[in-house]
């Protein structure tokens, strides 16, 4: 091969795969690093990664540690792209990932395979562009989590924290802005000792990404139930729970644990009618805490707190009522749960009855969608999922 035809194999289509709409030629010799790594970072990740397998060269510039922190720092929450988790026992192996990319709006459902796959049953949360997966595997193996990047296609293994007769255990995954951690966080009931002894112990254990133990905190709670939390905003996991007892019955709330100072809190919920004894469910918009509610079984709001921790700072941003055009949508119901906004500015929601099914809304032309998908599986968790070229095995010491 002589150098000119050496020189063509370099030159390369960045967004030359099926989702592209415009084709960008670049001879990657004739511009320096650092203006094609700026280039790279604007692109869709599903770009990066065909680029990444079509040459030595585009395989090393996706490769150069420069280039997550500014693939990362150019991403909006509107640049969300969706990981859909389906548990179906008849299949082989029960649990599946699929990819869905919200960006080009094509509706390609992918299916992915990720690590140790046969031996994964749960979807324990996303952040900053990986997933933290529950696997059960043998008897040394059994309840361990594997962190795991679905584009870059790296994975680390969690150690399994001890294990009680009887237990039930939930967990949460997140990252805090101000440590530069990644942390588990486990939450395990199991039953007491103590013969005489009713309720069951309960015990709250943490594990930071990159060390090698797991950490007692406590007890949780005794409000906290034994369901994952919703919702990660500015560092902190958030649930809905009962938090006492009122006139109309039982008092929900919201309890959060904040990831740096590993600590529950209790955060005050929006000011809506009957708030205590009606369904919500808590979700992320635009980096803001959400909260959808179905009130009476006629409205359906959408309310957001602008400024975290800021109880006036909730906003009813989408009421959804019999004033509605054509009244409330079929499609929002108790089990609706907000998604993400959209690129395009529609808002996401998934909602989950006897199957599940994606449902979209324009808030300009007041209209809801909901989204045909060829190989859409039919039960599903759609957690909001960032990109991210951070490699999982980084997270062992990684300081973002």
């Amino acid at each position: 091969m002589d150098a000119e035809e050496g020189r063509q194999n370099e030159r390369v289509n960045l967004a030359d795969d099926p989702s592209s709409r415009e084709m960008v030629q670049i001879d990657l010799h004739l511009l320096p690093r650092e203006i094609l790594l700026d280039i790279l970072s604007r692109l869709p990740i599903t770009s990066l990664i065909h680029f990444k397998t079509t040459s030595h060269a585009g395989y090393d510039l996706i490769a150069d540690p420069r280039l997550p922190p500014m693939f990362r720092n150019r991403l909006s929450n509107s640049n969300a792209c969706l990981i859909l988790f389906n548990y179906n026992i008849l299949a082989i192996p029960p649990c599946q990932l699929y990819f869905v990319d919200s960006e080009d709006g094509s509706g390609r459902v992918t299916k992915i395979d990720p690590p140790h796959h046969s031996e994964v049953n749960n979807l324990v949360g996303s952040c900053n562009g990986l997933l933290c997966l529950s696997l059960i595997g043998g008897s040394s193996e059994s309840h361990s989590l594997l962190i795991y990047n679905p584009f870059v296609g790296e994975a680390v293994r969690v150690p399994p924290a001890n294990r009680f007769s009887n237990q039930s255990e939930v967990f949460g995954f997140g990252f805090h802005p101000r440590t530069g951690e990644f942390k588990v966080l486990r939450t395990v009931w199991y039953p007491s000792l103590d013969v005489y002894e009713v309720d069951d112990e309960s015990m709250v254990q943490v594990f930071t990404v990159g060390t090698t133990e797991w950490r007692k905190k406590g007890a949780p709670p005794p409000q906290l139930r034994d369901e994952p939390p919703e919702a990660l905003v500015e560092g902190s996991l958030h649930w809905v729970t009962d938090v006492g007892m009122g006139g109309a019955g039982v008092i929900f709330g919201i309890i959060s644990f904040e990831l740096a100072d590993e600590v529950f809190e209790e955060i005050r919920h929006p000011p809506c009618q009957r708030f205590e004894s009606r369904h919500y469910t808590l979700s992320v918009l635009n980096g803001c805490l959400s909260a959808a509610t179905l009130v009476d079984d006629l409205h359906f709001d959408i309310w957001v707190m602008m400024q975290y921790r800021v109880k006036e700072s909730w906003v009813k941003q989408f009421s959804f009522d019999p004033n509605f055009p054509g009244g409330r949508p079929s499609c929002l119901t108790i089990f609706s749960t907000v998604i993400c906004v959209l690129k395009n500015g529609e808002i996401l929601l998934q909602n989950e009855d006897k199957d599940s099914s994606l449902v979209s809304y324009d808030p300009v032309e007041n209209r809801f969608k909901t989204l045909q998908m060829s190989g859409l599986p039919n039960s599903f968790q759609a957690p909001p999922f960032l990109p991210s070229l951070v490699s999982a095995k980084a997270t062992m010491n990684l300081q973002l």
